[in-house]
This record gives C-alpha cells, structure tokens and sequence, in this order.
C-alpha cells in the first residue's frame, strides 16, 4: 500500500513538473512599443515608471523573450465564403494581419503559434474561420531564421455585434510569453 501511495505521488509531481515547463496558463506579456512619435499613452505612462500591457492593433509592436517582435494590423470587417469554416452566419467577423519578426539568435518554429480573440466588452470568444477560397488558413506554417519575419492573415467570427473592443492574443509557443492587443472597428 505504501508503495502505491509513493507512486501516486512521484506520479502527481512529474505531472506537475511538466506543466509547470509548458508554461501553461503563462499571464507574462512582452515589452510594448509604440509605433507614433509622439509621447502619449504608453510613452507618458513609461515615463512614469509604469509598463503598457496591452498594444494599440495597427501601431504599436510586442517585443518577447528571445527577441521575437510582433505586430497586428489594424482590423478590418471581413465576409466570409459560403464554404467557410468557423464561421456562422449572422455573426460578425474580422480580418486581422500577424507579423512575427525573429530579432533572437535561434531559428523560430512558427507552427507553434497560436492566436485568439475576442470581441466587445464582455469578451465573447471568437472562432477562428478558415477560409481557402479567400486565402486564409489563420496560422503561420513555417521555421524562420534569425532576422526574418512572417505575416499570416486570420479571421475570426463571434455571435455578437459589439464591435467597439477587439482583443487579439498572438502566443508564440508553449513557453513563451503572450503579446496582446486591443483594436475596434
């Protein structure tokens, strides 16, 4: 009995272990920059001694760990083709642009990349839509080098209207950090 107990345990602890090194529910975003000029919003805010956690959709920029930058263009409505998928009719959808820099040393898996969102202010959970008929796979499928970048289109669609808050979040891996912007049509 004493052993099942100690295998039980050693069990419970290896499971732990490895989630803990997957980086599961990992809540660190990266360094945001701004894309204007002009020091308003973050760049005020930075000089007080305060961080932006959440960058502007079409301007600002995510640096990661490992010198990964990301960027998301502003979004744009978008219709979905009749064969789509992820999409049902009668809810909103929008189109998006991802851009991934490598400025890190090591080559960057971009099949690990996940990206989400989420519209309005109650957060409701957008589908991602695949679409090949207008060219949208939403992922990235592809290794790059150090100094290389990636764009990749994704579209997602929600059952709401409420379009005034659109919060993308680009995951480059397992273990690395989370960029995140918020952006509105």
């Amino acid at each position: 009995m004493q052993k099942q107990n100690r295998l039980a345990v050693a069990g419970l602890v290896v499971a732990g272990l490895i989630t803990l090194g997957c980086g599961a529910g990992s809540s660190d975003t990266g360094k945001v920059t701004e894309g204007g000029a002009k020091a308003t919003g973050a760049a005020a805010q930075a000089a007080k001694g305060e961080t932006k956690k959440v960058a502007k959709m079409g301007a600002d920029s995510v640096t990661l760990d490992g010198g990964i930058l990301v960027s998301a263009s502003k979004p744009t409505k978008f219709t979905p083709s009749t064969y789509s998928a992820g999409h049902t009719r009668g809810n909103s959808a929008i189109l998006v642009s991802v851009t991934i820099e490598n400025k890190g040393a090591e080559p960057l898996d971009l099949g690990l990349v996940t990206v989400t969102a989420a519209f309005g202010k109650d957060g409701t959970q957008a589908e991602s839509v695949f679409d090949s008929a207008k060219g949208i796979e939403s992922s990235f499928q592809s290794t790059i080098a150090a100094g290389q970048k990636r764009t990749a289109k994704f579209a997602f669609s929600a059952a709401t209207k409420d379009l005034s808050l659109i919060a993308i979040t680009v995951q480059p891996g397992f273990d690395n950090n989370v960029a995140l912007f918020e952006g509105a049509l």
